[in-house]
């Protein structure tokens, strides 16, 4: 996350912010679908697939309940083809993320499965390590269409979701959301990318006092080691 002012002894709060996000996932979930209703483009029953990487931004104001305190994001998003062909240019993008959509079609099993491969991708190529996601679940509006019989239950999203928390909550300070959108009737597409932006803010508080606490802590080791000559 950065800012066009250094950030200030206070915190980040009135600051203009810019976080570069990625939408991630197998080819042809939702992600640009998605990414076109929040940007107010509408919904397109034809599928047309990225090449390579698409690029948005827009303006997001959240309310950190930490601090009591609004914050002004610029989401940078990029929204990344899921065909294996586009790879190579694909991990190109992941630089800088500090957070992620992370995308399955809940009527698309294999999707869900390849979950685990497109996390660790953003966490291992963003440059930054283990960053804020929420898990996608997308064309919602699809649930219990007799159409589509082999469908990806909501329970497994969340119970995922969960498992994540519990491995990163402690140690990055943010929580992994589940969350079941549609582009098509306007499901959670304005809450899918403000709780993200959240996350981002939740993480970045949670860093910063680790921080502060080791600086603390050497501090105290250096007066005592002073005090004991």
């Amino acid at each position: 996350m950065s800012s066009s002012r250094g950030t200030s002894r206070g915190g980040i709060a009135g600051q203009k912010l810019r976080a570069k996000i990625v939408l991630i996932g197998d080819g042809g979930v939702g992600k640009t679908a998605l990414r076109r209703a929040y940007l107010g483009e509408g919904f397109k029953t034809e599928y047309l697939m990225t090449i390579g990487a698409d690029f948005a931004s827009k303006d997001v104001t959240v309310y950190y309940p930490e601090t009591k305190e609004t914050y002004d994001l610029k989401l940078q998003i990029w929204d990344l083809a899921g065909q294996p062909r586009f790879k190579a240019v694909r991990d190109l993008y992941y630089r800088g993320a500090i957070g992620a959509l992370c995308f399955f079609d809940i009527t698309n099993q294999e999707s869900y499965m390849n979950l685990v491969e497109w996390i660790q991708s953003f966490w291992n190529l963003n440059g930054h390590g283990k960053q804020s996601l929420i898990i996608v679940g997308a064309k919602c509006d699809l649930r219990d269409n007799p159409a589509f019989p082999a469908q990806v239950s909501a329970h497994y999203g969340k119970e995922y979701a969960a498992e994540l928390t519990k491995m990163l909550k402690h140690k990055y300070g943010f929580t992994v959301h589940y969350l079941e959108t549609s582009a098509k009737d306007d499901i959670n597409v304005e809450e899918a990318f403000k709780l993200l932006a959240l996350e981002i803010i939740s993480s970045y508080y949670f860093q910063e006092k680790k921080r502060n606490d080791r600086k603390t802590s050497q501090k105290k080791m250096i007066t005592d080691q002073i005090r004991s000559k």
